[in-house]
């Protein structure tokens, strides 16, 4: 009994269903019409999984300051996000009203 090998081109193709070219380019600008990137554009590192124009920082914050952002947050009744993105905005407006906004500016190599 002879065993058949089966012979896989790339991962579009399997057995009888192949993908050509043209279907490719189609369901990629359905996923772009659909606001899905496609795979190419997709963030690494620190952005991966976040909204376009943010990114993921780690503070290490004294617990008191975190039990009042998670109260105010809570009387709000805002995400504990927004309440610290809020309070940022105000000190970083807070330090270039006093200081100016070169202070706030990082140089550009």
């Amino acid at each position: 009994m002879a065993e058949k090998k089966q012979q896989f081109n790339s991962a579009s193709s399997f057995g009888s269903f192949d993908i050509d070219s043209e279907q490719q380019d189609s369901i990629q600008t359905g996923l772009e019409a659909a606001g899905l990137s496609p795979a190419e554009k997709v963030t690494k590192g620190a952005a991966a999984g976040c909204k376009p124009g943010t990114s993921r920082k780690t503070f290490v914050l004294p617990l008191e300051l975190i039990d009042q952002i998670t109260s105010i947050a809570a009387y709000t009744r805002r995400k504990e996000v927004a309440v610290v993105i809020d309070l940022m905005e105000r000190g970083v407006a807070s330090y270039e009203q006093e200081y100016g906004k070169d202070i706030t500016t990082l140089p550009k190599y």
